[in-house]
């Protein structure tokens, strides 16, 4: 495939530049202001000479290029409050109580300590203003609040802490990257008013109804918590050992609200619809009908980012799926990338932005390769065997990035992944049907049964994988160098055989032709090893570090 034969692509990889740029050098909005208007006039005035003379034609290609890296500049540097005017960090002082009226958005899973919650900051000593904080509430307090609930408090926003020792997780940053620039330790006698709203929209009341009819429907603790996180994405009702053993086990995605569960619903839609390809036009209103029903899910489990990500990567899918190009699906990912970065150019330095697109581009790209090695005959080995092959493509493509930010690798993730996924798309199916039951009134303690006996089995088995420490290999630490050099080999070897995948067994092993991505991916390991070789030689400098602890002792 001619990949840069394609303009989405050459734009996207241009604006992501502009975005590294900007996150990584410190860049004011005026320069970057400037920049972007000199590159759209040089653009403009080269587009009415570039049919009639090629210096002309070089020059609109590098304004383009240009133009979208001072987009990404721009879009960027942007978004930081100190160029927002109406933000709440520029009218606080640090330390400093105050009036602050704000509504809370998203409810966090609860810590020892506090209830969390993120809210938007609607009011600061009676001037209007924007931004989000991380509000926390004691325990101690045993006040229950609820999204959408608008406090008045008289206290002071505070910054979260950032990394104290070296290698610690820099908490402040990450609030940074989802936009939340400050937190409120909020005390019961500082509350001077809580306003509940009576007309909240019917998203959330639809919500709280589907919420609160799971919670009587006689589910047991563990499945009701596992089903509200799958379904209405809410996981503060799931235990925090069934979340330990899930992550231990490498399927902790099974219970995040991502892409996983997103592309399962739109393979239910795309087969309960697909009686509309009849119809004139039947493609294009099929992919209408999903897009809308997508996205009305999208609203009923909260917008959260990750789910605003995922929904939109499928809803460009799932044009893809229906234009009969075999590029479709890769152009419809960086259509998707492209629009979610022009709305947030953050996105690109979430961890789970980047997981999401790395393993839907491995599924795409490796998992024809490893499936064509074997072509079973029997109909359930081979479903088995793509489950088997989707599988093992999403851990290669998200392998590396799980290394370089969590450091840790599940020996186990093929037995879990393959014992969950083949009934995944059975439990997200019976729980639809089950909230549908509930929601029209007709009677469903069967159904209720069924998921106990079924999630009660499924968490047991996880427990005991995940119990299996001797396969959970951890201290495994990637630089970033290290890193790219080993996507390039990947992504390289794989447009490689990827070409192959459609041909004959004859044809395939008859390939001479070695090809400039084999050379590419040869020339990555190696230079894979060089580094590390490089960094083994290099001389360690001595130094005394302080450590700082709370409590105990360090050495």
């Amino acid at each position: 495939m001619k990949w840069l034969g394609y303009p989405i692509y050459r734009l996207l990889l241009a604006y992501m530049i502009g975005l590294l740029i900007a996150m990584y050098l410190q860049i004011t909005i005026d320069i970057a202001f400037i920049v972007l208007s000199t590159s759209f006039l040089v653009l403009c005035f080269s587009i009415f000479f570039s049919r009639t003379n090629t210096v002309f034609k070089a020059l609109f290609s590098f304004s383009v290029i240009f133009f979208l890296i001072a987009l990404g500049v721009l879009n960027m540097v942007s978004k930081r409050p100190i160029n927002q005017s109406h933000h709440f960090s520029n009218h606080t002082i640090h330390g400093k109580e105050q009036m602050i009226t704000f509504q809370l958005t998203d409810q966090l899973n609860p810590n020892a300590y506090n209830d969390r919650f993120y809210a938007h900051i609607n009011e600061i000593d009676g001037k209007n203003v924007t931004g989000k904080v991380l509000v926390l509430f004691k325990k101690s307090d045993s006040v229950e609040y609820k999204i959408g609930h608008r406090l008045t408090v008289y206290d002071d926003i505070s910054q979260a802490s950032d990394e104290r020792n070296p290698g610690d997780f820099n908490y402040k940053e990450y609030l940074a990257l989802i936009d939340v620039h400050g937190q409120i330790y909020v005390d019961d006698d500082h509350i001077l008013n809580v306003y509940v709203g009576e007309n909240e929209s019917w998203i959330i009341a639809l919500r709280n109804q589907l919420m609160n009819s799971l919670e009587t429907s006689g589910l047991q603790d563990k499945p009701l918590g596992i089903i509200q996180a799958l379904i209405l994405g809410q996981r503060n009702n799931v235990e925090s050992s069934v979340t330990q053993s899930f992550r231990d086990a490498g399927v902790i995605h099974i219970l995040a609200l991502s892409g996983l569960h997103v592309g399962i619903i739109l393979l239910i839609l795309r087969w309960f619809t697909n009686w509309l390809k009849v119809v004139k036009n039947g493609r294009w209103l099929q992919s209408a009908v999903i897009i809308i029903l997508l996205w009305i899910f999208a609203l009923i489990t909260g917008m959260s980012p990750s789910i605003m990500r995922a929904v939109t990567m499928f809803s460009f899918i799932a044009i893809g799926m229906n234009v009969n190009r075999k590029t479709s699906i890769f152009h419809s990912l960086a259509l998707s990338a492209f629009l979610l970065l022009l709305i947030n150019p953050k996105l690109l330095f979430h961890v789970g932005f980047q997981l999401s697109y790395t393993a839907v581009i491995a599924i795409v790209l490796i998992q024809p390769i490893l499936y064509n090695l074997i072509q079973p005959r029997w109909k359930v080995i081979d479903y088995f065997w793509k489950i088997g092959t989707v599988t093992i493509a999403a851990q290669i493509g998200v392998a590396p990035l799980s290394l370089f930010y969590f450091h840790q690798f599940p020996g186990l993730f093929l037995l879990g992944n393959m014992l969950l996924l083949p009934v995944l798309p059975l439990i997200i199916g019976l729980s639809i049907l089950l909230l549908a039951s509930l929601w029209s009134g007709i009677p469903s303690y069967w159904l209720v049964e069924i998921l106990n006996l079924s999630l009660d089995w499924i968490v047991t088995i996880i427990e005991k994988i995940s119990s299996q420490d001797q396969f959970i290999i951890k201290g495994i630490h990637l630089d970033l160098i290290e890193l790219i050099f080993i996507y390039i080999f990947m992504i390289s070897s794989a447009l490689f055989f990827y070409r192959s995948v459609r041909k004959s067994r004859r044809e395939r092993v008859l390939i001479k032709e070695p090809g400039y991505n084999l050379h590419i991916a040869i020339i990555s390991i190696i230079c894979f090893i060089g580094f590390q070789s490089f960094k083994k030689l290099k001389t360690v400098d001595s130094k005394v570090v302080v450590m700082h602890q709370a409590s105990g002792s360090v050495i």
